[in-house]
């Protein structure tokens, strides 16, 4: 696993954490490996899965898990979820039966964002026995999509206005009632993503991933 620009990562990392002040003597060794791991982090050239990063430092996946998590609430940084997710759709599995796309998010600290997103704006997650994924309807993942954007309220109307003119019937999306599958009244899906397409901005990424993988 190739590392890169180390040592500007480390001094920046070491700054941040402020080690070599009076804090040294109080930094414990779960302190140093999360500032070590951070750096590890900062200097691949890409996002990597728990397994390789494990094999690589010689820990378990679930303590790689661990530190990630530990590494953004000590040093935050910006998360490109929408990057991330649109990704996993890519991989993701989609079930044309049930209308739902199984993803895996290998940074909890991605996932969590992702599910309070969710939680906090329109209902609940699906989860499978593996921690990682995350079991969602295509409908869920074009209002996630709408959240991405600068004016989600605006996108959403827009999105609404999309649904009218191709479903087959006239509910209409509420933000009281974002739980609804209100794909299920669309006759057809692909035409109606490829539409939904010209709303969207940041969150387009993750719109053509699942046309992408519904097609």
């Amino acid at each position: 696993m190739e590392l890169f620009n180390i040592a500007e990562n480390a001094e920046n990392r070491l700054s941040e954490a402020e080690v070599f002040t009076r804090r040294f003597g109080t930094f414990a060794k779960s302190d140093y490996e999360t500032l070590l791991f951070t750096i590890f982090l900062d200097s691949l050239h890409a996002p990597a899965r728990d397994y390789d990063i494990s094999i690589a430092l010689g820990i378990t996946e679930s303590k790689v898990r661990n530190l990630r998590i530990r590494s953004q609430l000590l040093y935050p940084k910006e998360l490109k979820w929408q990057d991330e997710l649109a990704i996993a759709i890519q991989h993701g599995n989609y079930d044309s039966y049930s209308k739902q796309i199984t993803v895996t998010i290998e940074d909890p600290s991605v996932q969590n964002l992702i599910k309070n997103i969710i939680e906090k704006n329109f209902g609940t997650v699906g989860q499978s026995l593996n921690v990682k994924h995350l079991v969602l309807p295509v409908d869920s993942f074009l209002l996630i999509a709408a959240y991405a954007e600068q004016d989600p309220e605006k996108t959403l109307k827009e999105l609404n206005n999309i649904v009218q003119e191709q479903s087959e019937s006239i509910s209409i999306i509420e933000k009281s009632t974002l739980k609804a599958r209100f794909l299920q009244k669309i006759r057809d899906i692909p035409q109606f993503l490829a539409t939904a397409l010209t709303i969207y901005d940041i969150g387009r990424p993750i719109i053509e991933s699942i046309l992408q993988k519904i097609q």
